[in-house]
């Protein structure tokens, strides 16, 4: 697994890297083994069994990939996705940005074909907060101004990614910037698209979210759970 470091300009995943490899010794892995870190916990703790992964949802987004070149994870947590997607595709561009997730991510993944970037993705560069076991960023609902923090954030747009044919999205809230932020690499590589998109619990993040998806071209597939699957027309 490689790590690019915050301060990096690299925008080649292959270039400029760390090498990180943290697996604790007596620690036998399986596919459902991970390290992670809940509310309830103040440091990272090791499950022998801790589930699939969203596999429902991975699984009804995959069927729709043609091409296995690059895959992007955005908010890739501990690694459930990466683990799985790290055997199907050539390269795994991950982001997470916080880094007690970072900790359980790198005693997680040691797959060659995995890059982590340690941002937060938005529409420009910019900083946020985020708590040590928050999923999201400091963003309330119409709120589109996050406080400065010690969370680096910057545009997909930023690393001119190619060849990109898949990208999981799980950002709790901070969609719409986002997808500001990611409009040309969408437009350029028309990956197909599975983004957690929870239309009940916010209703407005959603809708604009909606509303920037079309605008680019892309069209809804189907839900799985709270997963949508998107496709460029």
């Amino acid at each position: 697994m490689s790590y690019v470091d915050v301060n990096s300009t690299a925008n080649n995943p292959a270039l400029n890297v760390e090498i990180v490899q943290t697996v604790d010794v007596n620690i036998v892995m399986n596919k459902n083994s991970f390290w992670v870190l809940y509310a309830q916990h103040t440091e990272p703790k090791f499950f022998k069994d801790a589930g699939d992964g969203q596999k429902a949802q991975r699984d009804a987004s995959l069927e729709y990939v043609d091409k296995h070149r690059n895959a992007i994870d955005i908010g890739s947590n501990v690694g459930q996705w990466t683990r799985p997607l790290a055997k199907l595709f050539q390269q795994v561009i991950c982001f997470e940005p916080n880094p007690s997730f970072r900790e359980c991510f790198d005693k997680n993944i040691t797959e060659s074909n995995v890059t982590l970037y340690p941002y937060a993705l938005s529409s420009h560069e910019h900083t946020a907060e985020q708590g040590k076991t928050d999923t999201h960023l400091n963003h309330v609902v119409g709120d589109t101004l996050p406080r400065d923090g010690d969370i680096s954030c910057r545009a997909l747009d930023s690393f001119n990614f190619t060849d990109i044919d898949y990208i999981k999205i799980d950002v709790d809230g901070f969609e719409v910037p986002l997808l500001e932020g990611a409009r040309q690499t969408l437009m350029a590589n028309a990956p197909v698209l599975n983004i957690e998109m929870k239309r009940r619990k916010r209703p407005i993040i959603t809708r604009i979210a909606t509303d920037i998806l079309n605008d680019i071209g892309y069209e809804y597939v189907k839900t799985t759970k709270s997963d949508e699957i998107w496709i460029k027309s």
